[in-house]
């Protein structure tokens, strides 16, 4: 995912296929290690403009998770990582659901009025799915929430935090 986001694409796929013989002997089939690498495929692909690759492997990822009897604290996190595929290829519809499930997913493993992290990568993920649908009172409100989530847990300077208060603005 560094070289990923660093625009080395050719090097960060090299890793992919390197990792992938490692985890098949290292792991049980179905294992939620199989997600991680097919989310990185598609992100992977995303990046390389590939929008069919991009939804086919992060589909292939929920349904690894959703299989594997180990999504308790991971789905939530696919669930965005999809998402954030889909607003970016033209499925902000999608994101948007997948956005809400992560969002009670996580709200329903916490006590109420719990602050954190993944509730706040929650609601900026519904947020920038609402923003894509042209719902902007609703992504607004998403964004505000993400900021309250964000500046307590990770502070106010972090920038998830900046990005979300940008956001909301």
């Amino acid at each position: 995912s560094i070289y990923r986001r660093r625009g080395e694409l050719d090097r960060a796929a090299a890793m992919l296929r390197e990792l992938e013989p490692l985890l098949e002997r290292m792991m049980p089939p179905g294992h939620i290690a199989f997600a991680g690498l097919a989310l990185d495929r598609a992100l992977l692909a995303k990046a390389r403009g590939d929008e069919t690759a991009a939804r086919s492997e992060a589909d292939r990822a929920i349904a690894i998770v959703e299989a594997s009897g180990q999504q308790t604290g991971n789905l939530s996190s696919f669930l965005r990582g999809r998402a954030e595929i889909e607003v970016e290829v033209g499925g902000a519809d999608r994101a948007a659901a997948d956005a809400e499930r992560a969002l009670r997913l996580d709200l329903e493993s916490v006590e109420p009025g719990t602050l954190s992290s993944n509730l706040g990568l929650d609601y900026l993920a519904l947020g920038r799915a609402l923003q894509a649908l042209g719902k902007s009172r609703a992504a607004h409100a998403a964004f505000a929430s993400a900021v309250e989530h964000f500046e307590p847990s990770l502070g106010p300077d972090h920038s998830l935090a900046r990005e979300a208060r940008r956001l909301a603005a």
